[in-house]
């Protein structure tokens, strides 16, 4: 996830956002589970630090040989939603009357989106030099 432009990936949460409206914050995170970029950018540093937190706990308990990881956890204002992978994680807040089918599916869309766009950049630089 850190090839990219931050921009891009502000970009991206900002898109994601606008496909569910029951969305309230999304985070990437890199591998070490620090805040790659947040949207809306209002996100705090405390729920940075609980978003990375989430990260290595889940990766120490469900990861298993590199394998992503979903989870999804129901809190008294809403309901977590985490991605995680071994190139970072990606986390979001949500409203409690949400369907995680749904949420998941947005949240891979704008994964994949990532990857391609990060892709084309690789081969973009590649060219260049």
């Amino acid at each position: 996830m850190s090839r990219m432009a931050l921009t891009a990936q502000e970009l991206a949460l900002r898109y994601l956002l606008e496909l569910s409206t029951d969305i309230r914050a999304a985070l990437l995170l890199d591998v070490d589970g620090k805040l790659v970029a947040a949207a809306p950018e209002s996100v705090g540093e405390r729920m940075a630090v609980l978003a990375g937190e989430l990260t290595g706990e889940a990766g120490e308990h469900f990861g298993a040989d590199g394998e992503p990881v979903e989870v999804d956890a129901v809190c008294e204002g809403g309901v977590v939603f985490l991605i995680r992978s071994e190139e970072g994680s990606m986390v979001c807040v949500t409203t409690r009357s949400v369907l995680p089918g749904l949420i998941f599916y947005d949240m891979h869309a704008v994964l994949a989106d990532l990857d391609r766009a990060a892709g084309a950049e690789a081969r973009r630089v590649r060219v260049t030099e």
